[in-house]
């Protein structure tokens, strides 16, 4: 789906410093089960390119709500967190069929990408700022404040649940085991921060070996900052290889604790909260797609229940 090329200019043109703004070309960017996004080149504007994220109807993360996203960038462009500036928000979906936003498009590869190095303690500090911020001084206080971080992830399990229902593996006997042992052994020792909700590498841009962006925000939340280096962890065992040691041990944990003065405790937990969580995905990604994601459930499988006998 390309959207109107001619009704996103329009609604460009309304903007300030758009007035001119012509759309060049306009092409879709592939990857990841986020809203969708376009590159968007322009002449006559501030901006050379933007990008425009339109918001899915349906798909893994859903609901989906782009204007979220939009709200959580609008509050961070007043912190030290490098993003990109938000040109927009729409919410009326008549516009280009769906409600959208538009903001700077960085031109830098994200880390990810071979040949666009940046230094472990770089993306771990980045991590660290982010959980740092002020969020009620911001404003982000919008996407709810939960009574405690215990109640938090308890939270988040009970979001996971209900997608187990969608994609029909409620009934799958180890992701029934690992929800209910998550639920029972939610660390109480926890504190409140805004989280990203997906710091994977492939959100965060380099450029001469810095950080320079950190884009995707529409899982953002006030959490358990440890769930997001959870995140990490898992995924590298899966896309990485990453030995399957205890979590205190890791290097993302350790180089986090040297970055933010803070020690992590817990980690195994939340490591198994997102081996779980990434167990899900996989059967959303399979009720959308009739071949696997880039990790097989045999290896998921056998993670995940390496890291719930470490809870028991």
């Amino acid at each position: 789906m390309i959207p109107d090329a001619h009704g996103l200019e329009r609604w460009l043109r309304a903007r300030a410093g758009f007035e001119l703004a012509a759309i060049r070309t306009l092409e879709a960017v592939e990857g990841g089960a986020s809203n969708l996004t376009y590159r968007v080149d322009l002449s006559s504007a501030p901006f050379a390119a933007v990008a425009l994220r339109l918001q899915r109807d349906e798909g893994i993360l859903a609901p989906y709500d782009v204007a979220r996203e939009g709200e959580v960038l609008r509050c961070l462009q007043h912190s030290r967190i490098p993003v990109p500036q938000l040109a927009g928000i729409e919410r009326d979906p008549s516009v280009l069929g769906a409600p959208f936003i538009v903001m700077e498009w960085i031109d830098a590869p994200h880390m990810g990408v071979s040949g666009a190095p940046v230094s472990f303690a770089a993306y771990a500090a980045t991590v660290a700022s982010i959980h740092a911020i002020d969020w009620r001084a911001l404003r982000l206080d919008f996407l709810g404040v939960p009574d405690s971080a215990a109640a938090a992830t308890a939270s988040e399990l009970d979001g996971i649940a209900a997608r187990m229902a969608r994609f029909d593996c409620d009934r799958d006997p180890l992701l029934m085991r690992a929800l209910a042992t998550l639920r029972t052994t939610i660390p109480s020792d926890g504190r409140l921060a805004f989280c990203q909700g997906d710091i994977n590498v492939y959100n965060y841009l380099v450029r001469d070996g810095a950080i320079v962006a950190v884009v995707d925000w529409e899982m953002a939340r006030i959490g358990d900052p440890r769930a997001d280096v959870g995140q990490i962890l898992a995924l590298g065992h899966l896309r990485a290889g990453t030995p399957f040691v205890p979590a205190a041990d890791l290097p993302f944990v350790r180089a986090y604790e040297q970055a933010s003065g803070r020690p992590l405790t817990a980690m195994n937990y939340f490591r198994a909260r997102w081996l779980f969580e990434l167990g899900v995905i996989y059967h959303g990604w399979m009720k959308f797609n009739d071949f696997e994601p880039w990790y097989s459930w045999d290896h998921l499988a056998g993670l995940l229940s390496s890291a719930l006998a470490e809870l028991a």
